[in-house]
């Protein structure tokens, strides 16, 4: 084969598209040769005349870029490949930028810089303006959705069944103070101190359930930051299947319940309280069951208590005499004390009180709720050496799935019937199916 000649060598250089140049890999990256294309990529063809070589490169960097093009260059110093790679903007004759990116393989010359004897690479320029302006804008979007995340409180997260690992977004950090990926999951909820206990069993059951197949679930929980404040957050989990219809990911997001949301199943009612007893009012606790009930997850179990408070009259004029607080407030203090914020207490009646408890693990906490709930509301008034104290009597219906809360109210008004058979504080579980 035919060598070329060095006027056919040169002539190829010059076809090049977007140049030319053997770069000292100096300090200043000395134009030791460039052909007017790789010129005209750095300045217009016009300009040409105005830069003798040897030229610095980089003081025709823009300016803003100087200290990221040092830092990749510091990088390329270390490659083991004898290639270089680096990019920077240019400030063009009309205002605009152009991007470029140098890419080139170290050559067997050097260059004298002062004292130092440097490498010698032959290089050639890309114009990359669009490409960087698509990422730009990208990148943007990107920050975009990040600060309404911030904004918003909201964790995302993801966890990788085979490998039983957990992956939070950034922000997980900065709220909780701990790392935002987790290794061996399943193992650490158990132990975890960033779930609230009251709710730990609950998140852990429902985890469970998606592990024996669950496809999606909603619940709300209290997470406790790196400030020790618990915060209650409502979680949104889904199963992601491979093409084998195999799961093999859980993705979902947890956001506090203080923000607004657009979707259908968050509560949009501002509750009334009523004055005496400081809980939801009749009106708007129905409201509020009726929303929480109808949205309830497949397989999810949520219970309704009816409560009665029994030898209310005496009691409440002896009481009120004495410590100038209405009996009625006082339960109404017992009841907001013994459920979770995220729990619907509401006042029915004279004396009749109305509470829905979201998202239970189990059937027994209910039975053990309602049990220590007619000892608190006993000891609201009770002496040793009278008969004469309150006396609570609960109708609980337990629910799976969506139900219709009028359903839900007389079934729990059916257990209370019997509950109020007997003389003293008990409660009775509806037996019959939910329709």
């Amino acid at each position: 084969m035919e060598a070329l000649n060095e006027q056919q060598f040169i002539q190829l250089l010059q076809s090049v598209p977007g140049g030319v140049a053997k770069i000292a890999f100096d300090d200043m990256l000395t134009l030791v040769y460039a052909t007017d294309k790789f010129f005209s990529m750095i300045k217009k063809v016009s300009d040409r005349t105005s830069i003798k070589l040897p030229a610095s490169l980089l003081r025709l960097v823009y300016s803003a870029d100087v200290i990221n093009l040092t830092q990749q260059l510091a990088k390329e110093k270390h490659r083991k490949d004898n290639m270089i790679n680096f990019y920077f903007r240019v400030l063009q004759q009309d205002g605009s930028f152009r991007w470029l990116m140098i890419s080139g393989s170290k050559t067997d010359e050097t260059y004298q810089s002062g004292a130092k004897t440097v490498p010698v690479y032959c290089c050639a320029a890309v114009d990359i303006t669009n490409l960087m302006l698509d990422y730009k804008k990208l990148e943007q979007t990107n920050e975009y959705h990040r600060v309404i995340s911030d904004l918003a409180r909201e964790l995302f997260f993801e966890y990788e069944i085979a490998t039983d690992k957990l992956m939070f977004s950034e922000q997980f950090r900065e709220i909780f103070g701990k790392e935002n990926v987790m290794t061996g999951f399943r193992k650490r909820l158990e132990q975890t101190k960033i779930i609230h206990e009251e709710e730990l069993p609950a998140v852990i059951s429902i985890f469970n359930s998606m592990m024996n197949g669950r496809k999606q679930v909603r619940f709300e929980l209290r997470l406790i930051g790196k400030d020790g404040i618990p915060t209650w957050y409502i979680c949104y989990a889904s199963i992601i299947f491979d093409d084998n219809r195999n799961p093999y990911k859980v993705v979902g997001k947890a956001s506090t319940m203080a923000i607004k949301s657009n979707e259908s199943e968050l509560v949009t009612h501002t509750p009334n309280i009523d004055i005496v007893s400081n809980v939801c009012t009749k009106d708007s606790a129905e409201i509020l069951i009726k929303e929480a009930a109808a949205n309830q997850m497949e397989n999810s179990m949520s219970a309704l208590m009816m409560i009665d408070i029994r030898n209310f009259k005496g009691i409440n004029e002896v009481r009120s005499a004495i410590d100038g607080e209405n009996i009625i407030t006082s339960v109404g203090r017992v009841l907001k004390t013994s459920f979770r914020t995220s729990d619907i207490i509401g006042r029915l009646s004279f004396s009749e009180f109305i509470v829905y408890i979201k998202n239970v693990s189990s059937d027994k906490i209910v039975y053990e709720k309602a049990n220590q709930l007619c000892k608190a509301i006993e000891d609201i008034h009770s002496y040793e050496h009278t008969k004469n104290s309150l006396v609570a009597s609960i109708g609980v219906t337990i629910h799976r799935s969506s139900a219709d809360h009028k359903v839900l109210m007389a079934n729990a008004t059916t257990a209370l019937v019997m509950a109020k058979k007997v003389p003293t504080s008990s409660f009775e579980i509806f037996s019959g199916s939910v329709s």
